[in-house]
């Protein structure tokens, strides 16, 4: 048994349904999908030894994770790409969630880790929680395509580290940064502008703007 055998079966089980629903580009354990207004990420999260034996799990088992990364709010860091196209890390993303196995496993077992025995002998089992799992991955992603859903989200919701997190305590300067770019992109200037301003008055990025207008001109 090695990381080989799960990766084979992420892409022979997981990709092809993923490609269904309009992801594009693959590696071993990423997939992306291009939308009109944000990258839907979708990640297998491997353990190296330490980790896995922190936890109690081999080093072949797993997570996964879920990112969205909104491209109409300029990011507040560099992103990698790949053949001239953004590829996010979900680590990247603006708003981030996990799926949660629901196959019976140890009690010692991290939330969210999928634990693969050191034969492999479950993986299937694991990978099939998975692909049952993937509607609510839909959901997920489709939840956060509503660009007003996603302003209420960071006006009125506080993080939960295991359906939604990315944006920020509120309130929080990144809070602030998204909030105020997400009013912008939906021609709610009043609330803008009163972000954007908490934005800059909090000298969080000073990289990216000194000011509210330079604030708001970098808006795609």
């Amino acid at each position: 048994m090695d990381s080989k055998a799960v990766s084979k079966e992420i892409r022979g089980k997981v990709w092809p349904l993923l490609k269904e629903q309009g992801f594009s580009r693959f590696t071993t354990r990423t997939a992306w999908r291009y939308c009109d207004s944000k990258i839907d990420v979708l990640n297998f999260q491997s353990f190296n030894a330490y980790n896995a034996s922190v936890m109690r799990v081999t080093p072949f088992s797993f997570a996964v994770n879920l990112g969205s990364f909104l491209t109409y709010v300029p990011p507040d860091w560099p992103l990698q790409s790949t053949d001239g196209q953004l590829t996010p890390r979900e680590a990247d993303c603006q708003f981030r969630g996990r799926l949660i196995p629901t196959v019976t496993q140890s009690r010692k077992t991290p939330d969210g880790v999928w634990s693969v025995d050191e034969l492999g002998r479950n993986l299937p089992r694991c990978i099939q929680d998975v692909v049952e799992q993937l509607p609510h991955a839909m959901d997920w992603f489709a939840r956060l395509a509503d660009k007003r859903e996603v302003l209420r989200v960071l006006c009125e919701d506080d993080e939960d580290m295991i359906v939604l997190w990315g944006f920020g305590r509120n309130p929080s300067p990144i809070r602030s940064y998204l909030t105020g770019y997400v009013a912008l992109e939906l021609e709610n200037h009043d609330l803008a502008r009163e972000k954007l301003g908490e934005a800059v008055d909090s000298d969080c990025f000073t990289g990216q703007f000194g000011n509210l207008k330079n604030a708001i001109n970098r808006a795609p």
